[in-house]
């Protein structure tokens, strides 16, 4: 792990100044704390939630003494290793780096520290990434498996088949869904990455997941984020996907899939099997809260050619 000072002093911004250290350097986490307060509405909340998230991995790799001048070259080339060795894909390591660099060059605005590109040898690009979803046989599959109830293989197959049944809710907002969000047979929830409003309406088949995964007590539907303040549960948040997606290769495994299984293909299934199910593209949109329809064809599954010939056919019949 990369080794870090955690000697440093900084000076508090008033009236909207730029801070400046005394000595030493200024703690990452203060930093980032205080451009958050004047990002709120200059930013999306996609945005604001990179960066925490982003913050709270560097501390889960550096410690929350890491401060602006320990962001080297060496630290972040570092960094990026350790995310790879924990099974981060490339994109997400990617989005980390963008977001933690985003931060660094406001400190480099504030004359905190000085620009010597420690970016300059991660990846900050964009990895090609296969968007297949499962198909309605690996879906039934998974229900059929004879799980051990109360394990942690029961808890992941059946949060996996929940976020297709909520219309391919992502696992951020299953995560952190509170049971305040249920009211009159829906759910009500805003996207972490969009922030747009989402109502599922509640069917049986998600009512008995939610009673046999809940608890009288606790502010969370899912027994999967139990920190109580929002620092932590950010942090238990990036272990818990991880732990997360290495479940479902196991589950894909004994299901006999020959793809993998990660926590967004329940999302992509719901959106192929919807298009499918021949509903309306912004419908689908809505319902996974895209604010583009552009975004959703992302998640669909390529049609093969057998469904394209039916589709011209319907197509010519119609003149006919």
């Amino acid at each position: 792990m990369f080794k870090i000072s955690f000697d440093f002093h900084m000076s508090i911004r008033k009236n909207g100044t730029k801070p400046q250290t005394k000595t030493g350097a200024v703690r990452l986490s203060t930093f980032a704390d205080r451009e958050a307060q004047f990002m709120r509405k200059s930013r999306s909340v996609s945005t604001r939630n990179n960066y925490r998230t982003a913050i709270a991995s560097v501390i889960m790799f550096a410690g929350d003494g890491v401060t602006l001048s320990d962001i080297t070259a060496d630290m972040t080339e570092a960094y990026q290793a350790w995310l790879r060795s924990r099974g981060i894909c490339l994109n997400t390591v990617s989005c980390y780096m963008r977001s933690l660099r985003a931060i660094y060059n406001r400190a480099v605005e504030a004359g905190i520290v000085t620009d010597v590109r420690p970016f300059r040898h991660v990846f900050t690009g964009k990895a090609p990434t296969d968007k297949r979803s499962a198909d309605m046989n690996d879906s039934r599959r998974l229900l059929s498996l004879k799980l051990t109830p109360g394990t942690p293989l029961e808890l992941a197959r059946d949060i996996f088949i929940f976020s297709f049944y909520a219309m391919g809710m992502p696992f951020v907002d299953l995560a952190f869904l509170k049971k305040s969000q249920i009211s009159n047979g829906h759910i009500i929830y805003y996207r972490h990455k969009t922030g747009q409003r989402i109502c599922v309406a509640i069917e049986p088949c998600m009512a008995e997941i939610m009673t046999r995964h809940g608890s009288a007590s606790g502010e969370y539907v899912f027994p999967i984020i139990r920190s109580a303040s929002l620092e932590d549960a950010v942090r238990e948040y990036a272990t818990r996907l991880t732990t997360y997606n290495r479940t479902l290769k196991r589950l894909a495994a004994m299901a006999g899939m020959n793809h993998t299984l990660t926590s967004y293909v329940a999302r992509h299934t719901w959106a192929s099997a919807a298009f499918r199910s021949d509903v309306d593209l912004k419908v689908i949109s809505k319902a996974m809260g895209h604010t583009n329809p552009r975004t959703t064809m992302v998640y669909i599954r390529e049609l093969d050619d057998s469904s394209i010939e039916q589709a011209n056919r319907r197509v010519i019949d119609s003149i006919g």
